[in-house]
């Protein structure tokens, strides 16, 4: 960042200072590069914590995938590595972790909700583990993982709400990076969370048609508001290039697979399609999780 955006910057910020007894000068560009470093921790926290959403959906995508022997093998191996990122990265939020990141939390509310998602999680990883082991022959493992998906999904949400929370900045900048951080992040989860919708109505519960509708809408339209900003949901349209460019690419890929996620009754062919294409969107989707974190300006 040049010394003009840091000097704009500390302008903006909520901050006093009080004027000292000894003639000192005052580091400004040490007093933003603090805050700057503070704001983006913050902003790898709710990058990461978004992320854990979306694994509780990646998981539960790749368990039907092994249940319905699509990419068995395959399906195992990647179900249990990303089974043991979420463990990993749950952990770092509470004890800190320097592969990913991460400093421990220090705010109380933030340590509440890790340990009410540390409680689920135990129960959910068993399940997990017996299905990744070939353990699961009655079924009751996928049958637990089905039921109890979406209650992880949302403790893992409201973990993602109480780090936004703790932000304690009055700058309105600020707030609207790390809100548009959250909802980037949802529509990675959301890629995972439609797949696993299809995979469910093909086991034949027809239930998770209006689900898959509601998911395939919400994805939709919350890509419009990060193309073209949206006022009511406090994103701001965005100017930075990279970011522009990255979210034409994901909305190009929407555009071939939205059509399939939407139809009824899908060809092997377009569930494959479906299948490979969806890993490539989550990909594309978490690129530009990562600009929206580490750009400068949006």
């Amino acid at each position: 960042m040049n010394i003009l955006n840091k000097t704009l910057l500390l302008f903006m910020l909520p901050v006093t200072i009080a004027v000292a007894d000894t003639p000192k000068q005052l580091d400004f560009s040490s007093l933003v590069n603090d805050f700057m470093e503070k704001d983006n921790i913050l902003k790898k926290t709710i990058n990461l914590s978004g992320k854990e959403r979306m694994l509780t959906q990646n998981m539960t995508k790749l368990a039907l995938q092994s249940s319905l022997d699509i990419q068995g093998d395959k399906s195992r191996k990647a179900l249990k590595k990303v089974a043991d990122l979420y463990g990993k990265t749950l952990n770092g939020f509470k004890n800190g972790d320097s592969d990913l990141g991460l400093k421990a939390t220090t705010n109380k509310k933030v340590k509440e909700q890790i340990a009410i998602v540390e409680n689920a999680w135990k129960p959910f990883y068993e399940a997990i583990n017996k299905i990744v082991e070939g353990k699961d022959k009655d079924g009751k493992a996928l049958k637990y993982v089905i039921a109890n998906n979406e209650k992880l999904l949302k403790l893992s949400n409201d973990l993602v709400e109480a780090y936004e929370a703790s932000n304690t900045s009055v700058n309105y900048l600020e707030k609207a990076r790390l809100h548009i951080v959250n909802v980037a992040g949802r529509q990675r989860m959301l890629t995972q969370k439609m797949t696993k919708e299809k995979l469910l109505i093909l086991k034949g519960q027809k239930e998770y048609e209006t689900k898959l509708a509601k998911t395939v809408k919400l994805f939709d339209t919350s890509l419009i508001a990060l193309i073209k900003g949206d006022k009511a949901q406090n994103i701001t349209k965005p100017t930075n290039k990279k970011i522009i460019s990255q979210l034409k690419v994901v909305s190009k890929l929407w555009e071939e697979l939205k059509p399939l996620y939407e139809k009824k009754k899908n060809s092997a062919k377009e569930l494959a399609t479906i299948i490979t294409k969806n890993e490539t969107l989550l990909k594309e989707m978490d690129k530009m999780v990562k600009l929206a974190e580490k750009e400068t300006e949006y």
